[in-house]
């Protein structure tokens, strides 16, 4: 009996401290997908020409914030986990998948004459599913288009409260300048909310956004323009702190492929 107690406290405790996780201004669902060999021209027409007009007519009814079809660049090929990454961004919390009654729903109001189990048959046939993951997406920072391209870096955290204060409040102003100066795009960060566990191989991520493959690869100085995005601040000190924060897990980078946003 002492034991269930104990347990049953627990269980409380848990739900307790779930119950009191802030929710987030933005959430993100980002779905890591696979395309069976030969499939990659007719997959991409599928994307741009049916499940593109979907996303808009969701977005445009207040359902997303975002849509947007990322292809892999680099890792690329058979081996790598993810041929295309779908993600979607709403305002506030987790957002439940729509089901086939609001697919259903959806196809008829973006004007797209099919079922909705002709439409994920389709889909099936064309892609795999090989993972989802949930973010809390904590920073936005400019615009990104089609056509740009991505590094999305994943980080194993050490120290989330601090790392957290690092990118809102040093990486933040950088990002904002090179936005400023035509050198990014864009820039995101944004921290796990499932899958979660001891286990995470990375559980935050950040994303440049760079309008060009040039402007992606090209030079730049990060000491130079901390110096005019963060004045009084010591740069050496201030990056010298970093790599107890957080390393970098993994970086990936992708193109974007399709994008629709509020109209």
């Amino acid at each position: 009996m002492t034991r269930l107690f104990l347990l049953t406290t627990s269980a409380f405790v848990l739900a307790g401290e779930l119950c009191a996780q802030p929710q987030p201004a933005f959430s993100q669902t980002m779905i890591c997908i696979k395309v069976p060999q030969g499939k990659a021209s007719e997959y991409r027409q599928f994307s741009a020409d049916t499940t593109a007009k979907l996303m808009q007519a969701r977005v445009n009814a207040g359902e997303a914030l975002t849509w947007t079809l990322l292809r892999a660049v680099s890792p690329a090929g058979s081996e790598a986990r993810c041929d295309y990454i779908s993600s979607t961004i709403y305002e506030g919390g987790p957002v439940e998948p729509p089901g086939r009654a609001g697919l259903e729903k959806d196809l008829q109001r973006a004007g797209i004459k099919m079922s909705a189990d002709n439409y994920m048959a389709k889909r099936d046939t064309l892609s795999r599913r090989v993972s989802t993951e949930i973010w809390n997406v904590r920073i936005r920072e400019g615009q990104p288009q089609k056509g740009n391209y991505v590094f999305l870096n994943h980080m194993k955290v050490h120290n989330a409260p601090e790392y957290n204060k690092f990118e809102n409040e040093i990486w933040r102003p950088l990002a904002a300048h090179w936005i400023k100066e035509g050198k990014q795009s864009g820039w995101v960060f944004a921290t796990a909310i499932l899958p979660s566990g001891t286990d995470l191989k990375y559980s935050a991520y950040s994303a440049d956004i760079y309008p060009d493959w040039k402007t992606a690869f090209q030079a730049r100085s990060a000491a130079e323009a901390f110096k005019k995005a963060l004045p009084g601040k010591d740069y050496q000190e201030t990056m010298g702190k970093l790599s107890k924060l957080r390393d970098l897990a993994l970086r990936d980078l992708l193109i974007i492929e399709e994008r629709v946003s509020r109209k």
